[in-house]
């Protein structure tokens, strides 16, 4: 019994002096600056709980490219410059890439999705599959499907000016669905639409960067019922993993059988059933993913793109001159002309930096620890990339809607304008590997309806312009809220 307690009590001493030496070492380190929290608390209580983006650029202003903040015990780190992006996730890729390992995504079903998944062997494979559709050498293959589409996006814009939102969510859903499944999308009534454009906007809203860390720093909240305070969000969760299943099953399942039945367009489930030399399994998890990742931004963009056509008057006056004097006033646009457009394009890449569609992306995670320009990163560290301090990086009066920024003296693209708007698309190995089709997607869409119609202010009853402010949502997408609009036809006819 002696020889029990004395075992322990040497035991319990060699623990105490470690935890004191790594506690001293720990001290020793210098961390990047930040601001003063509480204990434990860290800085939470200072946070906008809405747009958190605007906080942690407002501390870059204060302490530099990188903040560090201690909150409820988890390291985090705060990218506000794309020069610290570059070096860490380009950079170093085999220490940025991994994604933060919150019980959210298990609790709603994601934790098979790419955007989510852990850096591994299953997430590597999801990406080279990606490869074979989504490459910048093959996209083009697609042009007849954007443009398509975008003539039906102009012919509901001009038949129904009222639900601008649900034309622009149709185009971008049906844009992507035809490009995974080669299933035609008709109308919002089509049911692969309906399931995947539900889903989304419900990860949207429900799986953000600040419920990722809640669950990750107060685990037992995913145990307790919905009614308890702050359990709430279990009331869709349930619903959400639900849904996810249906989607990465479903669509899939009627795709591989058109295929065999030789019917099926050319489509990335059928590069990947042909090239792909995986089980379904991760195909299927592969392609669930998608629609979340890209039809939400591509929607959030072209709204933006009619938001700033009625803020700016003078910018779509611009865009109207430059379609009329290439293409000709009446003759819809394709992508022979893209080149030949230097300031609609400008214009694409200015409602981009203006409003990245994904302030934040979602959170990274250390494998290792690192040092950056003296300052200790701990391995297990969470980083956030904070695009909206980005955009006004290197920019003078960044808040003001400027296409010339991306545009040289003599009105052609800047050399390094497509570079600069890259960083909205993500850093390193979790860069957007769907970057050049949404591209091509957003392009079509905004020529098409540009070279056809004019956004405005819409009257009220007394026939007196209605103000629109640029008021944006809260989540993971910053998307513009609901505006009215009056949308008139530049031409009768169009040539095609």
């Amino acid at each position: 019994m002696a020889f029990l307690l004395a075992l322990g009590a040497t035991c319990t001493a060699v623990v105490s002096l470690w935890i004191l030496a790594t506690w001293v070492q720990k001290s020793k380190l210098r961390y990047p600056p930040g601001p003063k929290g509480l204990p434990f608390l860290g800085n939470a209580l200072d946070i906008g709980p809405q747009r958190p983006q605007l906080t942690y650029a407002q501390w870059g202003k204060t302490y530099g490219d990188i903040v560090y903040t201690p909150t409820f015990g988890q390291d985090i780190i705060i990218v506000n410059s794309e020069k610290a992006a570059r070096i860490l996730a380009d950079g170093r890729p085999e220490i940025y890439s991994d994604r933060y390992r919150s019980s959210i995504y298990r609790v709603y079903g994601t934790y098979r999705m790419t955007i989510v998944m852990e850096y591994g062997n299953e997430w590597k494979t999801h990406r080279r599959l990606f490869h074979l559709s989504l490459r910048n050498d093959v996209v083009g293959q697609y042009n007849d499907l954007y443009l398509g589409h975008a003539r039906q996006l102009l012919d509901n814009l001009l038949r129904d000016s009222t639900n601008i939102f649900e034309h622009f969510d149709l185009y971008a859903g049906a844009v992507v669905v035809e490009l995974i499944y080669g299933r035609r999308v008709e109308g919002k009534d089509d049911p692969v639409f309906a399931m995947a454009n539900g889903l989304a906007e419900m990860l949207c809203k429900e799986v953000t960067a600040n419920r990722v860390v809640l669950l990750k720093v107060l685990p037992f909240l995913q145990y307790l019922p919905s009614w308890f305070p702050g359990a709430g969000f279990k009331r869709n969760a349930d619903r959400c993993r639900d849904m996810v299943e249906k989607m990465a099953e479903l669509p899939f399942t009627m795709a591989k059988d058109e295929m065999e039945h030789g019917v099926l367009p050319h489509c990335m489930v059928s590069d990947m059933l042909k090239h792909g030399g995986v089980e379904e399994s991760a195909a299927k998890a592969a392609v669930s993913s998608i629609y979340i990742a890209g039809a939400e931004t591509t929607a959030t963009v072209l709204k933006t793109v009619a938001l700033v056509m009625i803020l700016y008057p003078d910018v779509q006056d611009k865009v109207h001159k430059e379609l009329d004097a290439v293409i000709g006033r009446g003759t819809l646009p394709t992508f022979a002309d893209k080149s030949r457009l230097p300031y609609l394009q400008a214009v694409l890449y200015e409602v981009i930096r203006w409003n990245p569609p994904t302030p934040l992306g979602l959170p990274h995670v250390t494998t290792a620890s690192d040092i950056y320009e003296g300052y200790y990163i701990a391995k297990g560290t969470m980083v956030l990339f904070n695009y909206w301090a980005m955009k006004d990086h290197g920019y003078d009066d960044p808040e003001r809607f400027d296409p010339t920024r991306h545009l040289t003296s003599d009105g052609q693209l800047s050399p390094q304008a497509r570079q600069n708007i890259s960083i909205f698309f993500g850093f390193g190995k979790r860069a957007c590997p769907g970057r050049f089709f949404a591209e091509h997607s957003l392009w079509a869409a905004t020529a098409m309806m540009l070279s056809a119609v004019k956004f405005g202010k819409a009257k009220d009853s007394f026939g007196k312009y209605i103000d629109v402010e640029p008021v944006f949502s809260h989540g993971l997408v910053s998307c513009p809220a609901p505006f009215p609009c009056s949308i008139t036809g530049r031409v009768v006819d169009w040539k095609e």
